[in-house]
């Protein structure tokens, strides 16, 4: 669950634009962030696993709910909101349903729906074109870089207290343009084995 937590952390600040480049405040741009859709590429390097890239799609309506959609190597996603994470899992063919609330990780669930917290949960030094980011608590989280190119977000880059290090990149990023709420409806096959946590 950290982990997934840290990738949507992750993808989320991935999506901030600047206005300027040599006076952009960051940590302001991701925190007026209304909305974000976008294409994800994410390799995962497992300490003592190797590689692992996923590709999908991401969407979020900031402080409501927010939809993690891998489409490659296979079906899986997260859909979390203010009080319910759902993870589908094509592989096991099973839909696991909690609540946001009975996780530590809880406090970076709430930095990912309201970027506005950032401040309150990490620490912020920008250089250049990047920003870094280092968690103010123990979240599992060693640190991560945001990197901008062009007046977008290329790169970040992150690595947990385990040694694991991701990457993800963005394209066909959208930016406070509505969603549809379709955009954040699945469909379930009709065996799906269903577990409550």
């Amino acid at each position: 669950m950290k982990k997934l937590l840290l990738l949507l952390f992750i993808l989320v600040c991935f999506t901030a634009f600047a206005e300027d480049k040599k006076n952009t405040d960051y940590m302001k741009q991701l925190s007026d962030i209304k909305s974000l859709s976008a294409e994800f590429k994410q390799i995962n390097n497992l300490k003592d696993y190797g590689e692992d890239i996923y590709t999908g799609k991401v969407y979020i309506n900031m402080k409501e709910k927010a939809l993690w959609d891998y489409t490659e190597p296979y079906s899986s996603w997260y859909l979390i909101t203010n009080t319910d994470i759902n993870h589908y899992d094509e592989i096991n063919n099973q839909l696991i349903k909690m609540k946001t609330k009975d996780y530590k990780e809880y406090a970076l669930l709430q930095v990912l729906m309201d970027f506005s917290q950032l401040s309150k949960s990490f620490s912020a030094e920008q250089k250049d074109n990047t920003l870094y980011l280092k968690p103010k608590n123990d979240t599992g989280i060693a640190y991560i870089n945001i990197v901008f190119k062009n007046d977008v977000i290329s790169e970040i880059n992150s690595k947990d207290n385990a040694g694991n290090l991701t990457t993800i990149t963005l394209s066909k990023v959208e930016i406070d343009k509505k969603i549809s709420s379709s955009s954040f409806k699945k469909k379930l096959p009709k065996d799906v084995n269903v577990f409550n946590q």
